[in-house]
């Protein structure tokens, strides 16, 4: 399908992890408050090579899991502090399990408070645990619907994005997705005939970027970029 990017969008679906909330802020800033030398910048570097993925081809970063450190951490921790004496990490991870709080990035809330004036919010996450997070965010305060493509097909599958157009009542053509992930995000809502919204807040490289494919240093850039429509 075709995108349309030439009128103001009905609707605004957002990705969740990298997108709204900051993974490696929000661990960064917790680790930095117990963490014994080194530790971080192991985690960082384990998460850029095991955590992060790549095009084949021109070795981009296409999708960042660096909420992996979190949810898989019993998998992750042991390979990247490896060094640790095991009593230390044991005690790291539960202090890291006790402290982490996954938090907005920056200009968020007040982007959304712009954007819900306008435009109906949706969150479409592969996350499984979104309504978990929309209870612990408050999601529902800017966003109509919570939704996960996780046990259904997910992203970039394009059946995740057309589904979600389907329950909320609106043509894909009509709707904006907004998300960090080239690989699910831009190219899964490009083939269901939504128009992606890159948000690029690493400035990547992405060589081969379709014309159509809107790209946002920030959600504060996306509200300046639905502006000239009006």
């Amino acid at each position: 399908m075709a995108q349309d990017t030439s009128s103001v969008p009905e609707v605004l679906l957002f990705d969740l992890d990298d997108t709204l909330i900051d993974w490696w802020g929000s661990i960064s800033r917790c680790l930095e408050q117990f963490a014994a030398p080194g530790v971080l910048e192991a985690l960082q570097d384990h998460a850029r090579e095991s955590c992060w993925h790549r095009h084949h081809q021109y070795d981009y970063v296409v999708q960042r899991d660096t909420w992996k450190l979190h949810e898989f951490r019993h998998e992750h921790w042991p390979v990247a502090l490896h060094w640790l004496d095991d009593e230390l990490r044991a005690d790291h991870m539960h202090k890291f399990e006790e402290t982490l709080w996954v938090d907005f990035f920056p200009e968020v809330v007040a982007s959304l408070e712009t954007l819900r004036k306008n435009h109906r919010l949706v969150v479409l996450s592969n996350n499984p645990y979104v309504e978990r997070e929309a209870r612990r965010l408050n999601l529902h305060t800017w966003f109509e619907s919570c939704m996960s493509a996780a046990f259904t097909t997910p992203k970039p599958h394009p059946n995740a994005f057309l589904d979600a157009c389907s329950q909320i009542g609106v043509h894909p053509s009509r709707a904006w997705y907004v998300g960090d992930s080239i690989r699910a995000d831009v190219h899964g809502a490009s083939s269901a005939g939504l128009t992606p919204v890159w948000v690029d807040r690493w400035n990547d490289e992405f060589h081969d970027r379709p014309a159509h494919v809107v790209r946002v240093g920030s959600l504060d850039e996306l509200v300046e970029v639905l502006a000239t429509f009006r």
